[in-house]
Order: structure tokens, then C-alpha cells, then sequence
């Protein structure tokens, strides 16, 4: 059993809570760039700059500092940055900032990338969760998925970068979330005496990565020889006894006021490791007829109006179908007055072992130039229905929410109901109109 490993930084401990900084980092960055998407933000390439201007950053370019940094102004954050610096390295700096913006005391004082000798010995933690965010904003959910399956490497993570002008790091960690073998995605920096240690682990979906934060790196690996920026290396090690690794890795920059390379790289399972991806069933058929054995739970997406369910969706189908759904919907919303707010979820009974989950999710309707399905309240409908069908052990079955009056993308759908059921332990198929 993998050692928990403590953080000590009073920011991090202050935004994290309970909760795995790493995860919480995760979770956040990618609520930010689903309320961005919702807003009219869209890519790829995602402009950090546009993204910073939606949060009411000003941002400012000068020639006089290293990378980036955040500076409090006059009610409101000063992004500034240094527009000489490499256009990948330039992105991923401002997003980096932006991932500041996620702690509470980031107004405190000046937040620097790139140059903050005055950083207090723990502050390298801030900098790795800042890393994790920033990744998670420049390739957010959804995008790049035409990547999916590629074999991983070192050097494909480095070939991608450059044609898609992204970081190394947030391309290592985009390409991990859409991996579909047994592997991770870590950084490692040098702390005292020279030895290296693991400061974030990020496993591909479905996959029990024996590393762990805060774990020693065996002074023999390949991470030693990524001494300098931009050197690649690659070993077959154990830093687990019993579990071998494919280790590939690159120098970066190190963090503020550091003076030794990070390296980040890939821990890839040997070859017969027992794995198996999480993936969403997709059939042909009827989301109102659910297949398989056991308690079900059919979800799908509704407005947040006080309307009847009408038209050719699925929302009217069911309505059609089952009067008494719809009834208790009515019930619980219309008849108090009272319209259905984003990111709330109403269950109803159909009956024979199976509910349903009404998402709202979707805003307004009728014809528009824009998205009407909003991303971040799906996925807070998502948790919300994850935690109903545990407790009940049921499976979920829908059709392809949000993309039709919602006009909503199943690339970044798709991968929502990945990581926020099936990933969880939530057996889920979606159901496709033959």
C-alpha cells in the first residue's frame, strides 16, 4: 500500500480541503474551462489570453520579466507577461496564471512563473497544481480526441507538441486522459541531495498506477538522465518491487527559483498488465427501453424553463409516453412557480426497477446561434446522478444528451459521461436514434 503523501503548503491545504490536491486541481481547472466553453470559448487552439479577459483578468505584456506572473491591482488581477518567449511556453505560462486565479489568497501577493527567488521551500507545491490547471485549460474536455489511441512516447508527446504549439506538459497530460492502455503520466524535481521525487501521478482512466506523490525516484532511472532541457530518456525499471515500468521522460524548466530540471515523462505498465478501460456502451436502440439485468436509471437532458416538454426530443418522448413522469416533474417545478435551475437533477419513478434523471442542463430553447446545452451544468448533473445510481447499484442508459436541441459537442459529452460515470464505477450505455 502506496504511502499518502502530505502536503504542507498552506495555500494548496487551504483550496484542496478534504479533497487530493491533485484531483481538486483536476476538477476545478476543468469547471473553469466547461464555464468558459459555455461563455462562447472555443478552440482548439483555446486562447489563454481570451480565457483570462473572460475571468475580468487585465493582461498586460512586458519585456522585463522572465515568463508570467499575476500581480493585484486596483480591484482586480494584472496578468503580465513576456511576449519575447516562446509561443508554447508564452501559453502555458498565461494559463498557468489562470490556474492561480483557482486559490482563494491569490491576490495575496505577486504570483510568479520564471524567477521567484524569494519563494518559501514549499512553494513548488503551488507550482505543480498551477502546471496540472494550466494543462487542463490550454487541452480541455473534448478536444484533441483525434489523438485518441495513439501509441505513447516520449517522442510522440514531443512531435504532437509542436505541431499542435502546445507544453510538453500539457500535452503528456491531454494525451494520458485519452489513453486506452495501462499508464500515467508523472513529474519528478530534485528537492534535497540531488534525489528526485514524484510530485504528481496521473494514470489513464481505469488504470491502478502502483507510483505514488511524494515517492522516491530509484537514483539509477532514466529521470536522472533527462538533466537539461529538452533531453529525452528512457529505461525498463521497478520503483515498485514486482512491478516493472517503461519509463520515458523529458527535462523542463525547473520550477521558480529552482536551479535543476524538472523531468516529466510517462510510466507505462509492462506488457500482460491486467487492465481494462472504462468505456461507455454505445448501441442502436431506445433509451426508454433499457437492456441488461438489474436496477436502471435512464438520464437525459431537460431546459430550465418553465415550458412543456415539446417538439421531437426525448425529453417529449418520455413525457409522451410516461404521463406520469412528466406529472411529477410538473409537480416538483411548474406547479410551485418554480423553473428548473442549471445543474439540478429530479428523479422520477417509471417503474419495473427503473427511475430516470431528469438533467437540467440546457438553457432555454427553440432555435439559437448558440450551444444551449451548458457543459459545466451537465457535469454537476453527472456527479449528481453517479451518486444516485451507486447508492441504488444501478446502471445508467440515455441517448446522446445535449447534442441535439442542446447543439452541444459528444466529443466533450462523451467524455464527460466518461470520467464522471464510467470511470467511477458506473456501467453506462448510450443510446444512438437508428
Amino acid at each position: 500500500m502506496s504511502k499518502k503523501y502530505k502536503w504542507t503548503n498552506q495555500s494548496v491545504l487551504s483550496f484542496a480541503g478534504a479533497e487530493d490536491p491533485v484531483a481538486a486541481m483536476e476538477g476545478r481547472a476543468r469547471a473553469l474551462a466547461l464555464k468558459a466553453m459555455d461563455e462562447g470559448w472555443s478552440g482548439p487552439p483555446f486562447d489563454p489570453v481570451i480565457l483570462a479577459e473572460q475571468q475580468g483578468i487585465a493582461v498586460e505584456a512586458r519585456g522585463d520579466i522572465p515568463d508570467a506572473r499575476l500581480v493585484p491591482g486596483d480591484g482586480r488581477l494584472v496578468l503580465e507577461y513576456n511576449p519575447t518567449r516562446p509561443r508554447g511556453r508564452l501559453r502555458f505560462s498565461i494559463a498557468h496564471e489562470i490556474a492561480h486565479t483557482l486559490f482563494q489568497d491569490c491576490a495575496e501577493r505577486v504570483r510568479h512563473r520564471g524567477g521567484d527567488v524569494t519563494a518559501v521551500a514549499d512553494n513548488w507545491q503551488l507550482e505543480v497544481l498551477c502546471n496540472i490547471g494550466a494543462a487542463e485549460l490550454l487541452m480541455p474536455s473534448g478536444s484533441f480526441t483525434q489523438l485518441a489511441g495513439e501509441r505513447l512516447s516520449i517522442q510522440k508527446v514531443m512531435d504532437i507538441r509542436k505541431e499542435y504549439d502546445v507544453s510538453v506538459e500539457a500535452c503528456l497530460i491531454r494525451l494520458i486522459k485519452l489513453a486506452r492502455t495501462p499508464c500515467a503520466a508523472f513529474c519528478a524535481s530534485s528537492h534535497r541531495n540531488g534525489t528526485y521525487r514524484v510530485d504528481y501521478v496521473i494514470p489513464a482512466l481505469g488504470y491502478d498506477c502502483p507510483i505514488s506523490v511524494g515517492q522516491a525516484v530509484p537514483v539509477t532511472s532514466a529521470v536522472a538522465e533527462a538533466n537539461a532541457i529538452g533531453f529525452t530518456a528512457v529505461g525498463m525499471e521497478e520503483w515498485v518491487a514486482g512491478k516493472p515500468l517503461r519509463v520515458e521522460c523529458v527535462g523542463l524548466a525547473p520550477y521558480p527559483g529552482g536551479l535543476v530540471p524538472r523531468v516529466v515523462g510517462l510510466l507505462i505498465a509492462a506488457e500482460g498488465t491486467a487492465y481494462h478501460a472504462p468505456e461507455i456502451t454505445e448501441v442502436d436502440g431506445d433509451a426508454l427501453q433499457p437492456r441488461g439485468a438489474g436496477p436502471k436509471l435512464i438520464a437525459h437532458v431537460v431546459p430550465d424553463t418553465k415550458a412543456k416538454w415539446g417538439g421531437n426530443g426525448f425529453a417529449s418522448q418520455l413525457r409522451r409516453r410516461h404521463e406520469s413522469v412528466w406529472d411529477e416533474f410538473k409537480r416538483e417545478t411548474l406547479d410551485r412557480n418554480q423553473a428548473p435551475g442549471l445543474g439540478q437533477v429530479y428523479f422520477g419513478i417509471l417503474g419495473n426497477d427503473v427511475q430516470v434523471a431528469h438533467m437540467v442542463a440546457q438553457r432555454g430553447i427553440g432555435p439559437s446561434a448558440q450551444t444551449r446545452l451548458r457543459y459545466a451544468a451537465l457535469a454537476d448533473c453527472l456527479a449528481k446522478v453517479r451518486e444516485t445510481a451507486l447508492a441504488i447499484g444501478a446502471s445508467v442508459h440515455m441517448p446522446r444528451v445535449g447534442t441535439g436541441h442542446g447543439g452541444a459537442s459528444w466529443e466533450v459529452v462523451r467524455e464527460l459521461i466518461a470520467e464522471e460515470l464510467v470511470d467511477k464505477g458506473v456501467p453506462t450505455t448510450v443510446y444512438r436514434r437508428p
